[in-house]
């Protein structure tokens, strides 16, 4: 009773605040940080398991990943029978995309929405590859920085053409991993969030464990089982022809 007495009494204290352990930064040189993604990390290979919207279902399924900067992009979901339930592949100018269990494809330009077919985070494809390399796009916007001692965070503020992006990175030691991100329209309506957790090196890059991408009443959960970085990526890897005769695909 007296251990399940301390327990209740520590749930209820507030977390330390916590002051920021190196001098301000210069908000430029945050935006420059978490934007040099694209310098630390040039490709990704992944093995996941990602709740997201497939058609009309929501799905719970192992899918590979590649990415690459250039928006090239490869989404194969994989049925619980080992067989490919969808596939999408964008080299950054056209993509295509299948749907097995709903028999139809398409093919088209690499557009945030046909690009968001399968994994439902429409974005540029580039502004994806970042997400999936654990960063968040970011505004092309007048920065500044704040310290959020409860937690020990730095806040990266954007801000352009009456649009605000808010960036929370992890201040130990200056590490800066993007831990949420959340843009907001002029309206002040919120366009999307992003979430990481979990970081952890790979090669020498750091990297999420889980994210969490959510927009309107969509959301999509990835699960990180497996990554890897810097490796080359034949071009062709980013490039697929459904089979002739299939219907298009029709969704939501």
């Amino acid at each position: 009773m007296r251990a399940l007495s301390l327990l209740v009494l520590l749930a209820a204290c507030p977390a330390p605040h916590v002051a920021r352990p190196y001098p301000p930064p210069d908000p430029a040189e945050v935006a420059t940080f978490v934007r040099g993604v694209r310098q630390r990390a040039a490709t990704l290979k992944a093995e996941t398991r990602s709740d997201f919207r497939l058609d009309k279902d929501r799905v719970n399924l192992t899918v590979y990943m590649l990415a690459a900067w250039g928006g090239k992009l490869r989404f194969q979901a994989i049925s619980p029978n080992d067989s490919t339930a969808a596939d999408l592949a964008s080299d950054g100018k056209t993509y295509c995309f299948m749907d097995v269990n709903a028999n139809c494809a398409e093919c088209g330009p690499a557009t945030p929405d046909s690009v968001a077919s399968l994994i439902r985070i429409p974005l540029e494809p580039d502004q994806v590859v970042a997400v999936l390399l654990g960063s968040a796009p970011l505004l092309d916007g007048t920065p500044a920085v704040a310290w959020k001692d409860d937690g020990g965070r730095e806040v990266l503020t954007l801000t352009k053409d009456g649009w605000t992006e808010h960036v929370e990175l992890d201040g130990t030691d200056r590490r800066w991993d993007v831990l949420d991100a959340e843009l907001r329209d002029p309206n002040g309506k919120v366009a999307w969030t992003i979430q990481h957790k979990g970081f952890h090196d790979v090669a020498g890059v750091r990297l999420p464990g889980a994210s969490l991408f959510e927009q309107g009443g969509d959301t999509v959960r990835i699960v990180w089982k497996d990554q890897t970085v810097g490796e080359a990526i034949p071009d062709d890897k980013f490039r697929f022809k459904p089979p002739a005769g299939l219907p298009g695909c029709q969704r939501k």
